[in-house]
């Protein structure tokens, strides 16, 4: 995204990337595989979801299919290690 450097702009930012956060981990079973936020595509998935509430603040047609592929991919390696860390026991 190319975006003023103002400080409004930069605030609205870090709201929105504070927001997709929270909304990708409540989607995730992060609490299963804690590590998952040192994977590349936990990012991915918070920085293009941001974008997409950047340019359509209400998500009127949904969250992009990318970003529920992401989710379901991240849900996936969390259950799998989750069952990994849990069999080992």
């Amino acid at each position: 995204m190319h975006v003023d450097q103002t400080e409004e702009e930069l605030a609205t930012i870090t709201a929105l990337l504070n927001g997709s956060q929270a909304i990708i981990e409540d989607s995730i079973e992060l609490a299963l595989y804690p590590d998952i936020v040192n994977n590349p595509l936990y990012i991915r998935a918070i920085i293009t979801l941001c974008q997409a509430l950047y340019y359509d603040r209400n998500l009127a047609t949904g969250q992009p299919k990318a970003v529920i592929l992401m989710i379901d991919h991240l849900n996936a390696i969390c259950l799998a290690k989750g069952a990994d860390s849990n069999g080992s026991k």
